[in-house]
């Protein structure tokens, strides 16, 4: 089982060869902007922000999801993260749902994140 902040960083791409994720250490697309420089991000790629290692980018994947997802449902924070606009959003959740075994319902705490 991966944890929930794994298994967005699998929906997003993150590990996949060449994949933007990857190649910018920032396994949950993080976009750039004054969040992302504030949280070490040294570059863009498009939209996207770039940094200087997937531990860096995995810390402020985490603190982005604690500040603004913490007492949301997996459905309500996957809907915001990853709104239907741009993914697969229903896709999205069933696949998070699958890798961690929580389900669409389940409020997510900081233990989680």
């Amino acid at each position: 089982m991966l944890s929930f902040i794994e298994a967005i960083a699998k929906a997003e791409g993150f590990g996949v060869p060449n994949a933007r994720p990857t190649r910018n250490n920032n396994p949950g697309d993080i976009e750039y902007g004054q969040f992302a420089i504030a949280h070490g991000a040294t570059g863009r790629d498009l939209r996207f922000a770039v940094f200087p290692s997937p531990t860096a980018g995995f810390s402020a994947m985490r603190v982005l999801l604690s500040r603004a997802y913490v007492g949301l449902t997996l459905t309500q924070a996957l809907d915001k993260y990853a709104p239907p606009v741009e993914n697969e959003t229903n896709a999205y959740i069933a696949n998070v749902c699958k890798w961690t075994g929580l389900t669409p319902d389940t409020v997510l705490t900081e233990e989680l994140i």
